[in-house]
């Protein structure tokens, strides 16, 4: 029996039980849990002195031989210890399950589905397999940083320890870490771990958790098939069963791809026929193409020898001119030579008509360059005659400063004979002092006056402030609205606090936030208070509310991280108008009831919208006067009022369908005077604490008014008594500076006169220096002038050179203008002859033209040849087509050809391509053909082969299970049958479950539609108590599945199950169930764990010493004495 030792906190109430469709911020309800789970310090020190003894103990466990025979009849991979901490409800729990039957019960809320939820995740498998919370730090305690399971399994007869899993689960990055035995170790050695053990979790037909059983329910006959082979038949015939299913899929995955491919075959086959028409007229094309190509590259060829013969016969006729222009000089050398000497003489006259103009230039140049000097030596004679002016102003200016300095010393000399009167600092500065104190006395005495008004005006102004806001608070005092807010604040404060804060922040948001509903809504009939108010919680009262996401998280950001308030924020952005009562209010009425509750509350649509959305008020009735027990039964089977409150009672329905419709359960609660949407007077005695605070401001305000009028006045006193202390204080100042100015410029004459007479010295000897440099200027100008003289003369005798020059230049060329007269008139003479020579020089240029010409196209030509040679070497063919023939005549062919082509009807080029492509494809289709018909033959052999070994192992399962089954549901006076469906497509072979709960009736087929929610729920334990002896896990867990059933089926069901449960040598079994009835079968192989929790638990330590058998005692001697 496991013992439990957190105090569990009590549950709320129900009517916030089921709340979960709220959309209200997290942050109120974790500072709930931090509240509601605080510890004393003498409890957290029990607790940590229980951690470290724990710490210490689970560090290792016992070995199989330490614990004796205790685990003797457990089969391997049975689960012999589950050790949680820090787990969804649990802080810490030890469980140690029996052999065989292990019956956990103990109210909704304890924690037995969490003992489920820790084999699952404890074993390595995931959430998902649980149909709850799919992150791992969701299973971690509230308040807590990580969770512990640990895991006892039972080992092989070989193994000397039981295999020991321990899991650690981080909540804040839901990492995870394991160990195995106390070694550090992985999730995926654990998986291997089970897998070996058998152990499997993600069979709903071995691990039926609370939120998966209508998933159980939902399997069709194929999943169940596979499911069942899974959990009773070995570990071969799975592996044959799945090698089917795979070989099947196959099968027809091969199937489909040769249909395709016989189908492509005849498409193929079928539009090659039509193609082929047009592929023999394309290749007639092709052909007539291909010879005019050869035609076009044989005039190439042509082209090329015409032009070669061309060119041999022009380069002969060169030779020939060449030969005629020789014979042609020959005889008419004599007339020539003459002109040719005249030419030389006037070629000779040029080049001296040459020399000369370039001595002429010469001369010219150097002319230049003399005029150039002689300017620059003008610059430099009036530089120095700048410079030589400057220093004569210098000089006169030192004489003047020279007698200026002597005038200086004379008159400080005469000062220095006459002593002024002495002077006394000290004095003085004490005087001075005097009148500085007065004057620091008054000023620190203005500045407290001054510090003392301040003082007063900000009291004044907080006061006024301060009195402002009581009449403010009691102007709404005597409102409506005022006297909620009022109410608002001695509730909630930080409500309060919230809708202020909203008031001025209103315009900030996408949508309207409305406040409070306590503030926002009213009751229209005040009779429905009471009631309508007990269907509601205080949170629902005081919650914000808004109308999109964007306004909750802004909001949200401010209440609770600027401004830290804790509020409860919902969003409902759904139309007040779809809310909608399914009973019409005449039905409703019939029933007892006199509205619904929504109908007597007025309000903004989006709060009225929040609170049917969250709390279901279109659909929760009222009424002044309490209701029948018919009208109560005819109200709690209609199933579409959840709740409802009439006369002083609240009535809440709440109905679990997965375990069938009469899993139905009702709660009632007395209704309580209502504290809000209430009519009461003002509270006179605030209304007095307001107007006796206002008159205290008012008489304080005039004290300050008072206090600070006198402080003026002493103020302006100070100030005015200032004036004459500061007019004496000028005057000692005055005198002061006087006389300490004389006695200092008396002390400093010598070092003025010294001073004086260093700087005549100094100026005495730069006036020596600057007439010194007055005359090295003079010198300097002198020779510039002698230099420039020099130069003048030298461009007198430069100029005399250019006239010579100029005059040898004219005569030559006189004698140029003659030579060229005497060849113009030899020229004349003998043009004849000239122009016989012209004209065959004219002939042989254009001859050697013509053949520079030619052999340019013949080149090109060549080149094109070269060209066509390389693409196709057919250049011997060519050559035979333009044998003898012109370019001309070969053009004539190429016409003629292209004639026929056009007789030729065009054919798309693609065709042809295709017609090829498709012949490939073809032969490719084909092969593949055989090859897939090769591989549907293969498979099918294999899979016969599979089928003759694994169909009879199957049968002979199926038939055992139908066995149990059939004998199960006769110890019930009923009805049923497994067998399995045996269909052409294997993958539709599946379990078929018949049954029969009534005489008249024949065996139907097992399914939703058919049998009702605990006939669904007795023949799925049936179905897996019939498994029970084949099973193949070590152990099989079921949670809740007798909720559904009727105390009949389930006293039948449970004795059942005991019987087949309790048998030796059976796999382990655990049954998780929050009741049961009296009476029940019990079995000494059977095991009980009892969960309880709350607030009434003793301490963890006292827990551990638990006796239940002596609390039942205790219980039947109460219950005899009653």
């Amino acid at each position: 029996m496991p013992s439990l030792e957190p105090r569990r906190r009590s549950r709320a109430r129900f009517e916030e039980e089921n709340d979960d469709q709220s959309s209200e911020s997290d942050y109120p309800k974790r500072q709930k849990r931090v509240t509601d789970d605080a510890l004393s310090e003498e409890d957290e020190d029990e607790q940590d002195d229980r951690r470290v003894s724990r710490g210490k103990r689970i560090k290792s466990s016992p070995s199989r031989a330490d614990r004796g025979n205790s685990t003797s009849e457990f089969q391997t991979g049975a689960i012999v210890r589950v050790l949680v901490e820090n787990f969804v409800t649990y802080e810490h729990a030890e469980f140690k399950p029996g052999p065989n039957l292990n019956m956990v019960i103990g109210p909704n809320g304890t924690g037995k589905s969490s003992l489920v939820c820790a084999i699952c995740l404890g074993l390595g498998f995931h959430p998902r397999h649980l149909g709850r919370a799919s992150i791992l730090g969701e299973f971690v305690k509230h308040g807590k940083d990580f969770a512990i399971v640990e895991i006892e399994l039972q080992g092989g007869p070989d193994d000397r320890d039981n295999p020991v899993i321990r899991l650690q689960i981080r909540k804040e990055d839901n990492k995870t870490k394991w160990w195995i035995n106390g070694k550090d170790s992985t999730q995926h050695t654990v998986k291997r771990l089970v897998n070996e053990l058998r152990i499997q979790i993600d069979n709903l037909c071995q691990f039926l958790p609370q939120d998966r059983v209508a998933e159980f329910a939902g399997l069709n006959p194929v999943q169940l098939l596979h499911e069942t082979l899974r959990a009773a038949a070995p570990k071969q015939m799975i592996e044959w069963h799945d090698e089917l299913r795979e070989n099947h899929a196959e099968h027809k995955k091969k199937k489909v791809k040769l249909d395709e491919c016989v189908e492509t075959l005849k498409n193929h086959e079928t539009r090659q026929q039509g193609s082929k028409a047009d592929v023999d007229r394309l290749r007639d094309r092709e052909a007539i193409q291909k010879k005019i190509e050869d035609l076009t590259s044989a005039h190439v060829v042509a082209i090329y020898n015409t032009i070669r013969r061309t060119l041999n016969d022009t380069k002969q006729k060169h030779k020939d001119a060449i030969g005629r222009l020789k014979e042609l000089e020959e005889a008419c050398g004599p007339a020539l030579e003459a002109v040719n000497r005249k030419q030389a003489y006037q070629e000779k006259i040029e080049a001296v008509v040459g020399e000369r103009k370039f001595a002429l230039k010469k001369a010219e140049a150097a002319c230049d360059r003399l005029v150039e000097t002689i300017e620059a030596q003008d610059e430099q004679i009036k530089h120095l005659q700048n410079k030589k002016s400057a220093e004569q102003g210098s000089f006169t200016s030192k004489r003047t400063s020279i007698a200026k300095i002597r005038r200086t010393i004379t008159e400080l000399e005469a000062k220095l004979q006459k002593k002024p009167a002495a002077f006394v600092a000290a004095d003085w500065n004490t005087r001075i002092r005097q009148q500085e104190a007065l004057l620091r006395e008054n000023e620190a005495e203005r500045r407290t006056f001054r510090d003392q008004r301040e003082e007063a005006r900000v009291l004044h102004s907080n006061k006024e402030e301060e009195k402002k806001k009581l009449e403010g608070d009691l102007k709404i005092l005597n409102s409506q609205e005022g006297q909620k807010l009022s109410q608002l604040r001695k509730i909630h404060a930080d409500a309060a606090k919230g809708w202020e804060w909203l008031q001025e922040h209103r315009g900030e948001f996408e949508k309207e936030v409305f406040g409070p509903p306590m503030l926002s809504c009213s009751i229209t009939d005040q009779r429905y208070s009471d009631q309508i108010q007990s269907l509601l919680t205080q949170e629902d009262f005081l919650c914000f509310t808004c109308q999109t996401p964007n306004d909750h998280k802004k909001l949200s950001a401010q209440f609770y991280k600027q401004m830290g308030v804790a509020v409860s924020i919902r969003t409902c952005g759904t139309d007040f108008a779809s809310f909608r009562p399914a009973i019409p209010k005449e039905q409703v009425r019939e029933m007892g009831l006199d509205a619904y509750a929504i109908e007597y509350l007025e309000g903004p649509e989006p709060v009225l919208a929040m609170l049917c959305s969250e709390k279901k008020l279109h659909i929760a009735g009222v009424a002044l006067r309490d209701i029948s027990n018919d009208q109560y039964e005819r109200i709690a089977n209609c199933e579409r009022i959840p709740s409802w409150a009439s006369g002083r009672i609240l009535y809440r329905v709440q109905r679990r369908r997965e375990y069938g419709g009469n899993a139905v359960s009702t709660s009632t609660r007395k209704i309580m005077p209502s504290r809000f949407w209430t009519n009461q007077p003002v509270d006179q005695s605030e209304r007095t604490t307001l107007q006796r605070r206002i008159n205290e401001a008012d008489e304080e305000l005039e004290r300050l008014k008072n206090q600070g009028r006198d402080l003026g006045v002493r103020i302006r006193e100070k100030a005015d008594a200032d004036g004459p202390i500061q007019a004496e204080l000028e005057r000692l100042r005055t005198e002061k500076n006087e006389l300490q100015r004389a006695a200092t410029q008396y002390a400093t004459l010598g070092d003025k006169i010294a001073f004086e007479k260093t700087a005549l010295e100094t100026a005495q000897n730069g006036l020596a220096e600057c007439r010194t440099r007055m005359q090295e200027y003079g010198e300097q100008e002198d020779q510039l002038i002698v230099k420039k003289a020099k130069s003048v003369l030298e461009h007198n005798e430069q100029l005399s050179q250019i006239r010579d020059a100029h005059q040898a230049l004219l005569e030559v060329q006189i004698r140029l203008i003659e030579a060229e007269s005497d060849v113009k008139g030899l020229v004349q003479q003998n043009a004849k002859v000239k122009q016989q020579l012209d004209e065959k020089r004219a002939e042989i240029d254009a001859v050697a033209q013509e053949i520079k010409r030619l052999k340019a196209e013949g080149a090109a030509a060549q080149k094109k040849v070269t060209e066509l040679a390389n693409v196709d070497n057919d250049l011997h063919r060519w050559t035979e087509l333009a044998g003898g023939k012109t370019p001309e005549d070969i053009t004539d062919e190429i016409g003629a050809e292209t004639t026929k082509l056009d007789l030729i009807q065009g054919v798309d080029p693609a065709i042809l391509r295709q017609y090829q492509k498709r012949e490939l494809d073809i032969i490719e289709c084909k092969q593949r053909k055989d090859d897939i018909t090769a591989e549907l033959d293969s498979i099918a052999e294999k899979m016969r082969e599979i089928m003759e070994q694994w169909e009879p192992q199957v049968d002979e399962i199926i038939g055992k299970i139908n066995d149990a089954f059939s004998y199960n549901f006769e110890q019930i006076n009923c009805a049923g049958e497994v067998g399995i469906h045996k269909d052409e497509d294997f993958e539709q072979w599946a379990i078929e479950i018949k049954v029969k709960f009534r005489e008249n009736e024949t065996l139907q087929q097992l399914n939703q539609h058919r049998q009702s929610g605990g006939e669904r729920a007795v023949s799925t334990i049936f179905y897996l108590m019939a498994l029970q002896s084949m099973a193949q896990a070590p152990f099989r867990v079921v949670d809740e599945i007798n909720q559904g059933m009727d105390p009949r089926n389930e006293r039948m069901v449970h004795e059942r199950m005991v019987e087949i449960a309790c048998r030796e040598h059976t796999s382990q079994y655990f049954l998780i169930t929050p009741k049961l009835l009296t009476g029940l079968r019990y079995d000494e192989r059977m095991r009980v764990l009892c969960i309880a929790s709350g607030e009434h638990m003793p301490p963890a330590g006292d827990a551990k010493g638990l006796d239940f058998g002596n609390l039942v005692r205790i219980q039947k001697a109460i219950a005899s004495a009653a």
